[in-house]
C-alpha cells in the first residue's frame, strides 16, 4: 500500500540563513544606521558566548552556527629519508604546519623507492581539513571559529585579500601568511553572511555582490513561503 507524506515542505537551516543574510544585505544597502537588534540574525540564546575582541567598543555579534574550513595545501613537503639524509622531491612546502610522516628509512632499495613515491604523492596539493568541525560566530567586524584542535581562531575582515561565493553555504577566501598566500574554503550555513559582511566592509564594488544566490534557492523560497525574497511581496502579485 502506498504511503502518502502530507508533511508540508520546509526551508532548510541553510535556506533560512541565506534568507536572513539577504534581508540584512538589503538593510545595509539602505545606508541607514542599523540598531544592534537589526544586526542580530539569530536569537540571543543561539549566539555562542564569545567576547567581542576585534573591536570591543563597537562590535556586535550577528550569528553563530556549525562550520568547517578546508585549505588548499599539501600534507607533506615531499621529503623522504632513505638513509638518514633528507632527500627533497619537487613539491610545495606545507604552509599550515600539518605534517604526515612517510615512515622511517628501510633497508631495501625497493621499499625506499616506494617511500620516495609516497613522498612525491604527499607533496601534491589538495583540499585538506583545516577545521574539520567547528562553531563560527560572525560579527560586524570579522568572525570567530571555535575548534577542538585550534581553540578560538579570530579573523577581522581586513585579514582577507579576496572573498568569493562559490556555491550555497560555501565561500573561498585568500589571506596572506608568513609563507605566502593561503587559499581557504569556509563551509557553513552562514558562509553567505561572511561573504556579504566582507563585501560591505572591504569591497563594496565586488562583482559578485548581488549574484550569491542560486536559482533553485530562489524558486524554493518562492514556492514554500509564497513570498519573493527580493521584494518581500507575495509571488501572486509579482506574477500578475
Amino acid at each position: 500500500m502506498t504511503e502518502f507524506n502530507d508533511t508540508a515542505p520546509t526551508l532548510s537551516n541553510g535556506d533560512v540563513a541565506i534568507l536572513h543574510t539577504l534581508q540584512l544585505q538589503k538593510k545595509l544597502d539602505s545606508g541607514r544606521q542599523l540598531s544592534p537588534d537589526e544586526l542580530q540574525l539569530v536569537p540571543r540564546h543561539m549566539l555562542r558566548p564569545i567576547r567581542p575582541s576585534i573591536d570591543s567598543d563597537s562590535e556586535h555579534m550577528v550569528a553563530s552556527g556549525p562550520c568547517r574550513m578546508i585549505i588548499w595545501d599539501a600534507p607533506g613537503d615531499g621529503s623522504y629519508n632513505a638513509t638518514g639524509v633528507p632527500m627533497l622531491f619537487t613539491g610545495t612546502a606545507n604552509s599550515t604546519g600539518i605534517a604526515y610522516g612517510v615512515g622511517a628509512a628501510a633497508g631495501s632499495l625497493a621499499v625506499n623507492l616506494m617511500g620516495a613515491r609516497k613522498a612525491r604523492q604527499n607533496s601534491q596539493q589538495r583540499w585538506m581539513d583545516l577545521v574539520p568541525q567547528g562553531a563560527v560566530t560572525v560579527s560586524t567586524h570579522g568572525f570567530y571559529v571555535e575548534s577542538q584542535d585550534h581553540g578560538l581562531l579570530t579573523w577581522g575582515w581586513g585579514a582577507f585579500d579576496s572573498v568569493e561565493w562559490i556555491a550555497p553555504s560555501a565561500v573561498e577566501m585568500l589571506m596572506q601568511t608568513e609563507e605566502g598566500t593561503a587559499r581557504v574554503r569556509f563551509l557553513s550555513d552562514w558562509a553567505e553572511l561572511v561573504f556579504i559582511s566582507w563585501v560591505e566592509v572591504c569591497h563594496k564594488q565586488h562583482p559578485g555582490k548581488y549574484t550569491w544566490f542560486s536559482p533553485d534557492w530562489i524558486e524554493r523560497v518562492r514556492t514554500i513561503t509564497g513570498i519573493d525574497p527580493f521584494t518581500d511581496r507575495p509571488v501572486d502579485e509579482i506574477m500578475d
